[in-house]
């Protein structure tokens, strides 16, 4: 039953990736998409492209993987994201055996599969064409195969687990091996140090011990070298391309600091949404050492490691929150390392009372936003959940009656909330363009590219507002984004439609009046269609 329920919800799951523009996008997927195709369409499948250039910005894996699946399944949004939906899928499968060794109970691993496949990291990641889905991948199978060399005294386990993370590289570069250093030291940092009676030791035994499994590690460079010798001997500008991907791309991001480090801190509870309160839970239970606990040093293990990948993405210019990605599945694991049920979490006063607060908050948005079907499974929500408060209720009844509301916070925010506020969809737009071509006017080059991947029967160009009549001279058709752009009078306006605005200059206080008088103008910018006269 279980299992069927998990086939029938990845399959509505799966059909959705079609949408071109999905409830929570991510910027950078616009050029992943657009690398893919041009890539497909100039036959560069060894090296990808972007712009008719060498893509500088990523290795090639997640590009060759969209490649692959458009070239079976037809150049589309769906197959592209598929990518990551498998990724998706993968990790789940290693997170159920993972929790499950551990745990040693079917019913709690069936639980924690579910709850982790329904966290904002995975309704987000393991739908978009991003390296992230694929990164929380390959960092769970490393200590997958880690763990299972320590248990059963394998080094054929590690020795497989290093060779992955050589792909890997593949994805972002040497990310991925820093991130297994990190986690080898926080191994070797709890053999290593002991605090006893208020004495602080350091044994150099574990290193001696542990010397199989770090010259394992070895194996991740098999890789990685092969495809940094194909571009620097064979391919064209490879030695550019190598300069740029890791002085530029790479080491320049450490040399200042331009966005807040809380930005970081901030991404361990957006990802671990709805199960953000019973995750503090848990890393408060596991904070509090106890020598009853069986894993407590595999807890502790765990522990450091986040907090080291913490600190490390603390260093950089650019502070993301999606950087924490890779390890919120370890924080999902915690129960199973603690031998801690999920139910008891659920169940906690702060997590119970804080779900019908959620929905009166979606009652709220609902009434503001004037959105009916909103404000109806809200309300549904919020009898549901304050009807299995009172403590005489049966404990199964009221642990189904919490869990399942909470379940579904992220895909009714989703589908009631995101979707009926979302932007029009610009194939609809009635643009006649065929056979000519695009001049897309917007500040930001990745406009052009969006506007590109869902016109894919077109030709699309990008010019600056200031700077279209020189950039796009034979365009018969411009799109126009920006609102301080000045069209001539040999264009005429044919269309326009209304879109979220992405940077607002709104103050508070003009925000709170827009939104209390249903001014939503005030957070849209209007895009215009022109024609050029005599050529409608």
């Amino acid at each position: 039953m279980f299992f069927a329920v998990v086939v029938i919800l990845s399959a509505v799951y799966a059909i959705s990736l079609g949408v071109p523009d999905l409830a929570f996008p991510q910027g950078d997927e616009i050029m992943h998409i657009r690398s893919v195709r041009e890539s497909l369409e100039a036959g560069s499948y060894t090296l990808p492209v972007l712009s008719g250039l060498p893509n500088p910005y990523k290795p090639p894996l997640l590009f060759w993987l969209g490649i692959f699946f458009d070239r079976i399944f037809g150049v589309s949004y769906l197959s592209e994201r598929l990518v990551s939906f498998l990724f998706g899928i993968g990790t789940l499968t290693l997170f159920y055996k993972l929790y499950f060794d551990l745990s040693k109970s079917e019913r709690e691993t069936k639980l924690a599969t579910l709850i982790f496949a329904f966290s904002f990291l995975s309704l987000k990641f393991f739908g978009l064409l991003m390296m992230e889905g694929a990164m929380v991948f390959f960092t769970l199978l490393y200590i997958f195969f880690f763990y299972l060399s320590k248990k059963k005294r394998n080094l054929t386990y590690v020795s497989l687990g290093s060779f992955f993370v050589g792909f890997g590289y593949l994805l972002k570069g040497p990310i991925l091996h820093i991130y297994i250093v990190l986690f080898l030291l926080s191994f070797l940092y709890i053999r290593m140090v002991r605090v006893r009676k208020g004495k602080f030791k350091i044994s150099f035994l574990p290193l001696k011990e542990e010397r199989s499994t770090l010259l394992a590690f070895g194996f991740s460079f098999i890789i990685p070298i092969l495809w940094i010798s194909y571009l620097y001997v064979f391919a064209n500008s490879g030695k550019e391309l190598l300069r740029f991907f890791f002085i530029t791309e790479n080491m320049g991001k450490f040399y200042a600091a331009n966005q807040s480090g809380l930005r970081i801190w901030g991404g361990w509870l957006l990802y671990t949404i709805p199960f953000t309160i019973p995750i503090l839970h848990i890393l408060w239970l596991s904070l509090k050492k106890s020598s009853k606990v069986k894993n407590q040093s595999l807890v502790m293990v765990a522990l450091v490691f986040l907090l080291f990948v913490t600190i490390f993405h603390l260093m950089p210019n650019r502070k993301d929150p999606y950087y924490v990605t890779p390890f919120v599945a370890l924080l999902f694991l915690l129960p199973a390392m603690r031998k801690t049920n999920w139910e008891t979490l659920i169940l906690s006063r702060f997590n119970q009372y804080s779900i019908p607060i959620i929905y009166f908050l979606f009652i709220a948005i609902a009434v503001v936003l004037r959105l009916p079907l909103l404000f109806a499974i809200s309300l549904l929500g919020i009898i549901v959940t304050l009807s299995i408060i009172p403590t005489n209720i049966n404990k199964k009844v009221k642990f189904y009656g919490t869990l399942v509301p909470q379940l579904f916070l992220v895909p009714i925010t989703m589908a009631f909330l995101l979707k009926p506020m979302s932007d029009p969809d610009i194939t609809k737009q009635n643009i006649v363009a065929e056979g000519k071509e695009i001049c897309v006017i917007a500040e930001n080059p990745w406009t052009a590219m969006d506007v590109q991947n869902k016109l894919k029967n077109t030709k699309v160009s990008f010019a600056l507002p200031l700077t279209y009549k020189e950039t796009c001279p034979s365009s018969k058709v411009l799109i126009n984004f920006s609102e301080s752009t000045i069209i001539t009078e040999d264009w005429e306006k044919v269309s326009s439609w209304f879109q979220w605005k992405s940077h607002l200059s709104l103050d508070s206080g003009r925000a709170i009046r827009a939104i209390l008088k249903m001014d939503k103008r005030s957070f849209q910018s209007e895009v215009n269609v022109w024609n050029k006269r005599g050529n409608l």
